[in-house]
């Protein structure tokens, strides 16, 4: 039922893909044949005004067939064939698909935050302070109130505090409550200068990453990095950020047993750092439930639309820069499955936020300037528009048929990472059964 329901919910994102591309080729008066969710043989359909709509076998994608769509030599084309419509009416045609993906992607992220997810958060208990901070706050203060407002959670503080006047923080250290007042702390400071409490435990672990690859699991502890002993999730994260080899030993308390995993460790993407990481996250000890209202979530909405493209974008030209990364970042549908299982867990929210995300994704990916892709059939029509003549329908079939080569080499190539990385991750589960110590308690 679960693998069912992804694939309904990706069958909705092609369909409004496609519908982008539908409704706009029917405002062009392009007659359109066909409207097909999946490849492959067809399994149902019905035929409305013209268009025969179909579901058919392998259900990786869709697409619309409209009249006239294959460049020919003889260049005769009737008004209502695709390649009828002058370059600016075949970019709109193209372009609509990826828009479509990009306006679903905007109302699913708002109605994530409309409907409500669980956010995770720490206590207000200070496990890392700055040097320029240490005279105020030290490691293991818990912060009572900030400005006379009582605090709960870690994410409270920054709400908290003021900017450039006189906070007044009450702490209790040593079971002694304390009052102080500084201008020294600001909003910002809770981010980056005073850090709550984290154990070395591991919360959610990014499907393909090197700890998922190695059989780490969520509640794992990290008890020592290559045998130096670590007792919060900062020092744990020092050693293996600053490690020079490519891979780390990882000391691992799980049910009361101890493990020993070999970590491979890779450069972030987004980074320019040589800093390592390995794809986990902190464990939160705690978390509340938080619902935004009609013009809070449609705010939120766009901004986290535009984030995430800018972010991907920005992504996409590092992956150019650091092609030797491509392995590790590309996942495929078996990467989705995974990524749905963990996002099905927290709520309707992050679902619906997880299917944005891959909505602007399709978005992305479509306009990429490959040849088979709308991105292709986009940089065609431009290049018609500055030329005053279109490419020569041969030189464009030939284009197009490298393109399909190489998207199909692509789709194996990201199949066979899911299942290696799958492959993967299990043998190191059962190699993890290897060398265990069990911690008799009494």
């Amino acid at each position: 039922m679960f693998i069912i329901g992804v694939i309904v919910a990706l069958g909705i994102l092609v369909v409004v893909h496609e519908a982008g591309h539908f409704l706009a080729a029917r405002s062009f008066g392009v007659a359109v044949e066909k409207f097909s969710i999946g490849f492959g043989p067809k399994l149902a359909g019905y035929k409305y005004k013209g268009t025969h709509f179909i579901i058919s076998l392998i259900p990786l994608g869709g697409y619309v067939k409209m009249s006239g769509d294959e460049p020919r030599d003889d260049g005769q084309f009737g008004k209502n064939d695709f390649y009828g419509k002058n370059w600016w009416q075949r970019s709109i045609i193209v372009i609509a698909g990826p828009l479509a993906n990009l306006v679903l992607g905007f109302m699913l992220y708002s109605l994530s935050f409309g409907v409500g997810y669980t956010v995770e958060d720490h206590l207000p208990v200070v496990g890392y302070v700055s040097d320029s901070l240490e005279h105020i706050l030290q490691p293991h203060d818990r912060i009572v109130s900030v400005n006379n407002r009582e605090i709960e959670y870690w994410s409270d503080l920054p709400q908290s505090s003021k900017e450039d006047e006189i906070n007044e923080i009450t702490i209790i250290r040593d079971e002694s409550q304390i009052r102080i007042n500084t201008r020294d702390i600001t909003p910002s400071s809770w981010y980056t200068e005073i850090m709550p409490l984290v154990p070395p435990a591991v919360g959610t672990i990014a499907p393909g990453m090197p700890a998922y690859r190695a059989g780490l699991q969520e509640g794992d502890v990290i008890t020592a990095v290559n045998g130096e002993k670590v007792d919060n999730w900062y020092e744990m994260r020092e050693l293996i950020a600053g490690h020079p080899d490519d891979q780390v030993e990882l000391t691992v308390l799980r049910e009361d047993e101890i493990r020993s995993l070999i970590v491979p460790l890779e450069s972030g993407i987004l980074s320019d750092s040589e800093q390592k990481m390995i794809g986990i996250t902190q464990k939160h000890s705690v978390s509340y439930f938080q619902r935004h209202g009609l013009l809070e979530s449609i705010k939120f909405g766009a901004w986290s639309s535009a984030n995430f493209v800018i972010v991907n974008c920005y992504a996409l030209y590092r992956l150019i820069v650091k092609p030797a990364d491509v392995k590790n970042q590309l996942g495929g549908p078996v990467m989705i499955v995974m990524l749905s299982q963990q996002t099905a867990r927290m709520g309707w929210g992050p679902v619906f936020a997880f299917m944005a995300a891959i909505s602007l994704i399709l978005m992305l990916v479509n306009l990429l300037p490959i040849p088979a892709l709308d991105g292709g059939h986009i940089l065609f029509s431009l290049i018609e528009g500055v030329r005053g003549k279109p490419i020569p329908f041969t030189v464009q079939i030939f284009i197009q048929q490298i393109g399909m080569i190489i998207l199909i080499g692509l789709m194996v190539f990201i199949f066979y990472n899911d299942i290696s990385r799958l492959l993967g991750r299990n043998l190191a589960l059962r190699n993890s059964q290897q060398n265990i110590e069990t911690i008799e308690t009494p």
